[in-house]
């Protein structure tokens, strides 16, 4: 493998010399005739000027074996999710669709928007997700898409919003005659699949009407199903533990001054420096249980030699049950005086040792036994497992008119509706407000959770966090396109459109039981946006066979009614010095509106006093204090700010890009393409990281995210802000607040990238059929981002550099067969992790399958034909990460994750 990889990639640099992905390309070649208006252009008949284009088609889809069109995208290098599968996080209200990221740039799991706009037939469709405003990609069957148009390079000159890593753009198909079934069922460890799609339809002289449905359904893979998912060890306390909270529950008590902390096992109390054991992440679904529907109908109708009229209709069902394990929590025992810094005096009791405790404003204390303050850490299990339910309900309908002006000029009309209803119900146990007075009363002991009555158990985990977003969609738009004048190389091509888009974002989120989520107050938005674009394409000269060049200009005006207006150019130009090599390149600036999920409206200010243990967690490490961060005072709290800043502002990017594409004339079939890319891309919205104190008050606090001993008008200012307040006020106010602590969301990270895509496709006809080869990858050079305006750039090391995809098929009379190797190369990290030091990670390469045999003949065996895909032939597990990760599904590997070997078999039939 090694020795294969080290061909490919010496093949794949030398070529970047000489030559992305041209099998796209090939495909926007063959299919530009005068009607078909190719993604990248709004031009009809032309490939986009300057501008890489990647293409699936319909055999890759068919090939690729995926259920939906996330599990697709993740074989196209230019994706973050490549090599990998991408799912939902669980465990909150945030991450609950599936998004196309290209080029894995920032902001996914963290903003409500997309650097990546993802359009179907050309046309945007409403937001999916309870914080999210882009859609969830899965809602379009793959068994309806005639071809997948990816465009990795800034596109908002002709689209707006949400272009600035790129489009993709799912292209379904337009007539259908017949019916057609098709079904796959997949198997693997722990883990089945299954799909079916029907789809019916008539076509004639002047139209074709049809409908799809499909239905798909998946099991769910527990983290103990996969070796590679787990906790790795740390030490805690100077004890090895995977996780603290366990069935069996761990304490950590203050035995010294400054509180430092001893662990104990409740089993072993007499003991220190001991443990229970546990992995949580063993009951956690690494991938989800989910069921999907989706609907999808077509209209084509010529209405008259000149008018055509285009219809497409959806509904889409989305379910997941997202397994978070067992509830898990702990509490902060102590004696009563200690209540107001957050401790809770309980009658259960295990006597440990004597402790000192640090009491602000009072200094050391001895406590004597058993009257220690400790940190209970406790899970509910194993039976009391945590299931997280999210669904999606999404419907839309979408009518176009094409009038031939004349000859030469065409119009078209488009009118959008949709909307979608969000759903997330996410139980967890009573928050420490709620649980200490259970412990306080001796209903709930900590020490052994499990005898509590069957009430208390239920009391415990009666509560939620709930999520609900409905949120809708308009879209009008019109555009004009015709030849101008004639110049040596051939017509002038002009487009000029305008666009009406209404979005609207109803939103209900917050911890609450769950018979009182419906009280929890609702946040209803809306936003207006206007546009006008246009493009003009001009071949400046050209020969048959000879040297061409061909530039166009692009650009959009877009006025936001609550932000305002941004205007998005781009430049490219290709010039072909000779036949079969062409030299393009492009540049342009595009942007990402702030979304109405990020908005203060939607996400409000939240108060959080904070005082006791937390404090330490916030407050600036001692070595600033000569710097001028005092330490915090006896009885002093810090104001803590979460939530979004009012007026957030465009995020921005400019791109630039240059290719050159080689199909020899002496080597028929061979395609040799290659692209450099640019990407800088600033105002990022973005949490404060308040987590690193140090960078923390070294970076953000002096730029107005942090206010030392406030005045009382600022104070009551941040308080007038509040949509929530968490803790209890302190006094006298000014003195008593140390700070105000301002984390909230804010237009503040820039981001730089580079790279280049390459390519290689081969296909040659033989005496028993034809063979094809393919290499197609993309290599970072450059990663670096700066947490803050004036900051310097720090270079990112910790990701794959390379993704390679390679494939070689043959097709011999009706039957294909093809292998693909998909590799992602490893990285050193930034700092050693874990136990073990480890300073890198592993390289990623699995290998997949596919077979395909069409049956000859008549009645039930024409156009019969049968699939088999065998994905990750090798079982291969992604390499081991000894870092750890806060989310439970995603411990213990990098650089990658699979669904293990994966073999599906299926059957289609055309009648």
């Amino acid at each position: 493998m090694r020795t294969n990889f080290k061909l490919v990639t010496t093949l794949g640099v030398s070529l970047l010399a000489m030559a992305a992905p041209a099998m796209a390309q090939e495909a926007a070649d063959e299919n530009a005739d005068e009607q078909i208006v190719v993604t990248g252009t709004l031009v009809r008949g032309i490939a986009p000027a300057g501008t890489n284009v990647v293409g699936v088609t319909a055999e890759a889809v068919s090939a690729s074996g995926a259920t939906t069109v996330t599990e697709l995208l993740t074989d196209v290098p230019q994706f973050g999710s490549f090599n990998s599968i991408q799912t939902i996080s669980g465990g909150g209200n945030f991450v609950t669709t599936n998004r196309p990221n290209l080029r894995g740039l920032p902001g996914m799991t963290t903003t409500g928007t997309s650097s990546t706009l993802m359009l179907v037939d050309g046309s945007r469709v409403v937001g999916m997700g309870i914080a999210s405003t882009t859609p969830d990609a899965d809602f379009i069957p793959p068994a309806i898409i005639e071809r997948v148009d990816i465009i990795p390079d800034g596109g908002s000159s002709l689209y707006g919003s949400d272009a600035v890593a790129g489009v993709v753009n799912f292209v379904t198909i337009k007539r259908f005659d017949g019916v057609k079934v098709d079904a796959r069922y997949g198997f693997g460890d722990e883990f089945h699949t299954f799909d079916a799609n029907a789809t019916i339809g008539k076509t004639w002289d002047r139209g074709s009407v049809w409908l799809s449905y499909n239905y798909a359904e998946n099991s769910n893979i527990l983290g103990r199903d996969r070796d590679y998912n787990f906790t790795p060890q740390a030490r805690v306390d100077g004890v090895l533990i995977r996780d603290l909270e366990c069935s069996a529950p761990n304490l950590r008590v203050a035995t010294s001054p400054g509180l430092a902390t001893t662990l104990y096992s409740s089993l072993n109390a007499s003991a220190a420096n001991s443990a229970n054991q546990c992995d949580l992440s063993d009951e956690v679904d690494m991938y989800p249980e989910q069921k999907r529907h989706s609907v999808y109908a077509g209209l084509n109708y010529e209405l008259s030699d000149s008018v055509e009229l285009d219809v497409r209709a959806f509904y889409y069902r989305k379910e997941s049950l997202f397994g978070l394990g067992q509830y898990a929590s702990s509490i902060n025992l102590g004696p009563s005086f200690l209540a107001p810094f957050g401790f809770v005096s309980s009658p259960f009791n295990v006597t440990l040792t004597t402790s000192v405790v640090n009491v602000p404003g009072v200094g050391n204390i001895t406590i004597p036994s058993p009257a220690e303050t400790k940190s209970v850490n406790f899970a509910l299990g194993p039976n009391f497992l945590n299931y997280q339910t999210i669904e999606i309900d999404t419907w839309g309908f979408r009518p176009t008119l094409t009038a031939n002006l004349n000859d030469n000029w065409r119009l078209r009309t488009t009118f959008g509706y949709s909307q979608s209803k969000n759903e997330s119900h996410n139980p967890r146990i009573l928050p420490t407000a709620l649980l200490g007075p259970l412990v306080a009363a001796g209903t709930f002991n900590p020490f052994s959770p499990l005898t509590a009555s069957a009430t208390t158990l239920a009391a415990l985990t009666n509560w939620e966090t709930y999520g609900r977003a409905d949120q809708s969609q308009l879209n009008l738009r019109a555009v004009v396109d015709g030849d101008l004048f004639e110049l040596p190389g051939g017509a002038v091509k002009v487009a000029l459109g305008a666009e009406y888009i209404r979005e609207t974002y109803n939103s209900r989120k917050g911890d609450t039981v769950p018979a009182n989520f419906a009280a929890l107050p609702r946040f209803e938005q809306s936003r207006n946006i206007t546009s006008v674009f246009g493009e003009v394409v001009a071949p400046v000269f050209g020969i048959d066979g000879g040297p061409s060049l061909t530039v166009s200009a692009s650009g959009r005006y877009d006025h936001y009614n609550d932000f305002g207006g941004t205007f998005n150019p781009k430049f490219g130009a290709t010039f072909k010095p000779l036949d079969g090599v062409s030299i393009r390149g492009a540049w342009g600036k595009s942007f990402v509106a702030p979304s109405l999920a990020d908005s203060a409206v939607a996400d409000p200010t939240g108060v959080n006093w904070i005082d006791g243990a937390t404090l330490n967690f916030i407050a600036p490490p001692n070595v600033l204090a000569a710097n001028g961060f005092p330490a915090v005072g006896p009885g002093q709290k810090i104001i803590f700010l979460l939530g979004a800043t009012p007026g957030l502002q465009p995020q921005k990017s400019q791109n630039w890009t240059i290719g050159l594409d080689i199909a020899p004339t002496g080597v028929p079939g061979l395609k040799l393409s290659a692209t450099y890319y640019n990407v800088s891309y600033n105002n990022i919205i973005s949490l404060i990281p308040f987590i690193d104190q140090q960078l923390f008050f070294s970076t953000f606090a002096r730029s107005g995210a942090f206010t030392l001993n406030p005045t009382q008008a600022q104070i009551n200012d941040v308080l007038a802000q509040a949509g929530s307040t968490v803790g209890a006020p302190c006094a006298p106010q000014p003195g008593c607040v140390y700070g105000i602590q301002d984390v909230r969301k804010r237009n503040q990270l820039r981001y730089k990238q580079d790279g280049i895509d390459f390519s290689v496709d081969y296909r040659t006809d033989t005496g028993f059929g034809s063979v094809d080869f393919g290499v197609s990858g993309t290599y970072t050079l450059n990663r670096k981002n700066s947490p803050a305006d004036g900051r310097p750039f720090t270079p990112e090391i910790q990701f794959s550099p390379l993704g390679l995809r390679t494939q070689l098929g043959a097709n011999i009379g009706n039957f294909r067969a093809q292998a693909t190797w998909n590799h992602s190369q490893g990285y050193q990290l930034s700092t050693p992790q874990g136990l073990n030091g480890q300073t890198s990670v592993g390289g990623f390469n699995t290998v997949d399958l596919f077979f395909r045999y069409e049956f000859d003949g008549e009645s039930m065996l024409k156009d019969l034909a049968l699939t088999l895909n065998v994905n990750n032939v090798f079982d291969q597990a992604p390499p081991i990460y000894t870092g750890g990760d806060i989310v439970r599904n995603q411990r213990g590997f990098r650089n990658g994750n699979t669904l293990g070997r994966l073999v599906q078999v299926g059957i289609s039939k055309k009648f």
